[in-house]
């Protein structure tokens, strides 16, 4: 029976495999699950990554030792490298998917839309800078509660290498976020539906507003796309824009009075070059433009090996820090997911007349949520909040990535 000791224990390449397998089938199929018609789909993964970790290190003989003594269910550096690839392969297909309808937006209210989306980013970050000061609870902690607040993943990975580089230990991060995250996610749709009471919103009357057979430029120039894409893979473009985009997150920006320099990192550089092979490739003969299915699966395989290592981190600590008054982080986690959303949300709609339909996807896109846009899109049975989405959601990655940084480099000693 030595087979099954060793794929259930020790650090062998079986035994990884295995729980990561195991983790993100799991994660996935309960993600599915409904509740009030509200699913977490792939973050689900995160929670079976913590509880996996959390069980498997109750057990002696399943626990990987590293060099300094320190009790691991899986080999940490394992875990940094499937973390940080998955990471990259999320924001390149992120990149890929509204690279080539990017700049078009803007011609339609783009312009406005991403000065809304800034307007929630500067005022959750204000929030959290506030909130360090007065409850005194360290800034890493902090923007680990902010990133799962707001439902953004990449940010939660720039802010934990940027806190790594200092020499600390940022498995902190990712327990804060595994906290607010849920209630993040819930309270992004609660906050677009207090929107639509707020404002009594008639669905199917906006709905008849619309004109028969309306489409956006975003997803004409998309469907366009993809009649020249053929069947067969283009890797090298993938691999090659990935060569840039890591070099292109490295490359330091010195700030005055921050002791360490900021960088794109492997999440925004990977982004940004994908934007632009995504709007350009085409000029340039270079074959950029995959099929959809094969960007969507680029990108959940690597968000759920990312959250699955995010998860198996956190998991370690995670019930110790719950005991510890992690509750409280919760609670300001739900503080910094609504007050920027409907503060902004309202006056979007009330001042900036923004159509309730593009606003959903621009709250959305403006947390980088998922969830929210799927609920968004069923709810009115139209692509219209697609489009807020799409228009706003690199502009918000990009500053999500940035932000996050910035307040670790910033006010971390």
């Amino acid at each position: 029976m030595d087979w099954i000791n060793n794929l259930l224990v020790g650090s062998n390449v079986g035994h990884i495999v295995l729980v990561f397998s195991f983790v993100i089938s799991l994660g996935v199929a309960l993600g599915r699950i409904k509740i009030f018609g509200i699913s977490l789909g792939m973050t689900f993964v995160l929670f079976v990554g913590i509880a996996a970790s959390h069980f498997g290190m109750q057990f002696p003989e399943s626990l990987y030792l590293d060099g300094k003594g320190h009790r691991h269910f899986v080999d940490p550096e394992v875990l940094h490298f499937v973390r940080e690839f998955g990471l990259i392969l999320f924001v390149y297909a992120v990149g890929l998917q509204v690279g080539p309808g990017f700049f078009t937006t803007f011609r339609t209210g783009g312009l406005k839309l991403n000065l809304l989306a800034v307007a929630i980013i500067l005022s959750a970050v204000l929030i959290t800078i506030v909130i360090h000061f007065v409850s005194g609870i360290p800034m890493p902690v902090m923007v680990g509660i902010l990133s799962g607040a707001i439902t953004n993943t990449p940010g939660l990975g720039a802010a934990q290498n940027a806190y790594a580089s200092m020499g600390q230990d940022a498995s902190i991060l990712g327990t804060a976020y595994a906290m607010t995250y849920p209630l993040g996610v819930i309270g992004i749709i609660l906050s677009i539906i207090a929107i639509r009471i707020i404002f009594r919103i008639d669905i199917d009357k906006e709905n008849e507003l619309l004109r028969s057979g309306q489409k956006s430029e975003q997803f004409e120039t998309n469907k366009k796309n993809e009649k020249q894409v053929s069947d067969e893979p283009h890797l090298i473009p993938i691999f090659v824009g990935i060569l840039l985009g890591v070099i292109l997150g490295s490359i330091p920006v010195y700030i005055p009075g921050v002791q360490q320099p900021a960088k794109l990192g492997l999440a925004g550089g990977p982004l940004v070059v994908a934007i632009l092979m995504g709007a350009f490739g085409k000029s340039f003969r270079f074959p950029t433009h995959i099929t959809r299915s094969a960007v969507l699966m680029l990108r959940e395989v690597g968000i759920c090996l990312f959250l699955a290592c995010v998860g198996l981190i956190a998991g370690e600590k995670f019930v110790e820090t719950i005991m510890g008054g992690g509750l409280l982080w919760v609670g300001l986690g739900v503080i910094i997911t609504l007050t920027p959303l409907l503060v902004v949300g309202v006056l979007a709609y009330a001042v900036f007349k923004v159509d309730y339909f593009t606003l959903m996807g621009m709250m959305a896109g403006s947390t980088t949520d998922p969830p929210a846009l799927s609920y968004s899109v069923g709810a009115v049975g139209n692509d219209k909040p697609s489009v807020g989405y799409a228009t706003v959601y690199p502009l918000t990655m990009f500053l999500r990535i940035m932000t996050a940084q910035l307040l670790i480099l910033l006010f971390t000693k």
